[in-house]
């Protein structure tokens, strides 16, 4: 089923900084992109579908700078979006990391700012966006959306809580190994589009760190690195890199997974839309 309102969505600004929209159609089957949209029941999702809008985003777009309010929600389908806190000294580091399993922009349902959090796009793509006032007019006070957003919000809280953690006590090519792991099971590719630079902003150390780790970890075999592109050569020495952490998350990223809901699809389908490699060939697995 297919919604249109007009012929093209304009050009619209989210804090200063222009978005591109596409053809202002959005499909209910789009919705199944999002894990939190999917979760919801379908008739929600029609509904839905008639008031979202498509955006997208480049690589390393910055689309909401440092406590900017916000006026949309985001749901990421095949972007994936870096939460970075930055301290009065510019230091900023990743606590958050948001791709098709979430939302952007929650707290602006409750008129809160997200202080000193900067939003970049790790990785560009397409997204769906609704305005707050909107959202928060006709769908928060059904409870399929406040169970799916409290849940969401939870989650989102253990794994800040074990971010903390993980960067006060492991080591650095430990954290390396989560964070690769960590994006690319976002991400349909084992290529990510990432310097050296962006890279010590995210894990919050200095660039000849990040050069060296990264380093090791091509010398071992574990990826391969040229020209502002990463590349995973083999995930299971990656796994077994990485610190207790990035299992953890695991156990937490997915709502469907969370919440013990399956999809209304196939056993075969869902085998197929896992967040998670098999050895180094690009073929995704439910865990």
């Amino acid at each position: 089923m297919w919604f249109r309102t007009d012929e093209r969505a304009p050009d619209f600004y989210i804090e200063g900084v222009q978005i591109h929209a596409g053809l202002k159609m959005v499909s209910v089957k789009e919705l199944d992109r999002n894990e939190l949209l999917f979760s919801l029941p379908m008739e929600l999702r029609e509904s839905l579908a008639a008031r979202l809008e498509p955006l997208s985003l480049s690589d390393g777009q910055i689309f909401r700078e440092i406590g900017a309010r916000s006026t949309d929600v985001i749901f990421p389908l095949s972007c994936i979006v870096s939460m970075d806190y930055v301290l009065k000294d510019s230091f900023s580091a990743e606590f958050l990391i948001v791709g098709s399993e979430g939302v952007i922009g929650l707290e602006s349902l409750f008129d809160q700012r997200p202080g000193p959090v900067r939003m970049v796009a790790l990785q560009g793509g397409t997204a769906l966006r609704i305005d707050k006032d909107e959202l928060r007019r006709r769908f928060l006070d059904v409870q399929a959306i406040q169970q799916s957003v409290f849940q969401y919000t939870f989650s989102q809280i253990r794994l800040m809580a074990q971010t903390i953690t993980c960067n006060c006590r492991h080591r650095l090519d430990q954290r390396m190994c989560r964070w690769i792991l960590s994006v690319q099971d976002r991400s349909p590719s084992r290529v990510i589009k990432i310097t050296h630079e962006m890279m010590s902003h995210f894990l919050g150390v200095r660039r000849e760190a990040v050069t060296n780790t990264v380093g090791r970890l091509q010398r071992d075999g574990m990826v391969e690195y040229s020209r502002g592109y990463l590349t995973v050569l083999n995930r299971d020495m990656l796994e077994s890199e990485a610190c207790e952490c990035y299992q953890a998350g695991l156990e937490v990223v997915s709502l469907r997974r969370m919440n013990g809901q399956y999809p209304r699809r196939s056993c075969e389908q869902a085998t197929l839309e896992t967040t998670c490699w098999n050895r180094s060939t690009p073929v995704m697995r439910r865990r």
